[in-house]
């Protein structure tokens, strides 16, 4: 027998049904993206004006542990501001400069932004820490293999970083811990599994796509062959072996097992952003939909739980 998946779009039937959680465990999981991670933005931010946090794990890959750190500060808006006025610059990443051999992706920069122009409250983040964990996923350099970094740690900056070390993207990995490290996304696209490992029952999961979405370029396997031992064959492995990461988390998704209730909160239809170079007023919009759906979200399902 299967778990419970709850489904929590705009408007949806779903979120209307369901009966109080009797747990003190509860977990959320935040997908990254890129900048489709505005629509967890705007999520979080609805979560933050309702003083809605009764979670004692979070979990997030990629763009998504950047939005953890945003919520954990307590800052509305601050990672709406970091993806609008931080990612859509050439500073963060350029075309030209990625196309002639060099770092395509300036995480390190990123980094210092969220240090000095767009300040993370880190003091308040780390407070809040006391009382719940938070993790960032990256993926081992070699063996691909998804590990969590825990936030409260000091070198909370570098694990954000191998969080969000994107292979095709930034071509260094990222060394923390004495190993490098890449973007979680391609060992665990939505880590819920880690959650349920962790012995939690009750998992939110905020996507930035829709459920439905299915990834199959199985079609590409046939063309590496023909490429050989190159860095374009080396990207589309990696592209595929993220594919089937991804079809594995959306089968625990939809089946989860028996003693375990999935709450997913996700747009109904592709988000307007991108990966990157996503316009200012395709961000605005997804944003806008992320705060609607989480104020959705608190007032249907929202109310059974107790922050």
């Amino acid at each position: 027998m299967k778990g419970k998946h709850i489904s929590c779009a705009v408007n949806n039937v779903d979120a209307l049904s369901h009966l109080p959680v009797h747990s003190q465990k509860v977990a959320l999981v935040t997908e990254g993206g890129g900048q489709r991670g505005i629509f967890t933005a705007g999520v979080l931010d609805a979560f933050l004006e309702a003083k809605f946090c009764p979670f004692s794990l979070m979990i997030g890959t990629s763009a998504g542990s950047l939005n953890l750190a945003s919520y954990l500060s307590g800052q509305s808006k601050h990672a709406y501001d970091v993806i609008t006025k931080a990612t859509t610059t050439n500073h963060f990443f350029d075309l030209t400069r990625f196309l002639s051999g060099k770092e395509g992706l300036d995480l390190d920069w990123l980094l210092k932004e969220m240090q000095t122009k767009i300040p993370l409250n880190w003091l308040q983040a780390r407070e809040r820490m006391r009382s719940c964990t938070v993790l960032a996923c990256a993926s081992h350099v070699d063996t691909h293999r998804p590990f969590y970094f825990d936030l409260y740690d000091d070198n909370w900056q570098t694990s954000l970083q191998a969080s969000c070390s994107i292979p095709a993207l930034r071509r260094q990995p990222v060394l923390n811990q004495k190993q490098y490290w890449i973007d979680g996304g391609l060992g665990a696209p939505i880590p819920v599994q880690e959650a349920y490992k962790r012995g939690y029952k009750h998992i939110v999961v905020i996507r930035t796509v829709p459920i439905t979405t299915k990834f199959n370029h199985c079609w590409m396997s046939i063309l590496t062959k023909s490429l050989g031992r190159s860095k374009l064959s080396n990207l589309i492995s990696l592209l595929l072996e993220h594919e089937e990461n991804y079809r594995r988390t959306q089968s625990f998704l939809n089946s989860p097992p028996s003693d375990v209730t999935i709450y997913e909160i996700y747009p109904k239809n592709d988000l307007r952003s991108k990966l990157i170079g996503s316009s200012k007023h395709s961000l605005e919009s997804d944003y806008e939909l992320g705060y609607r759906s989480g104020r959705y979200f608190k007032e249907t399902l929202g109310k059974n739980f107790s922050s």
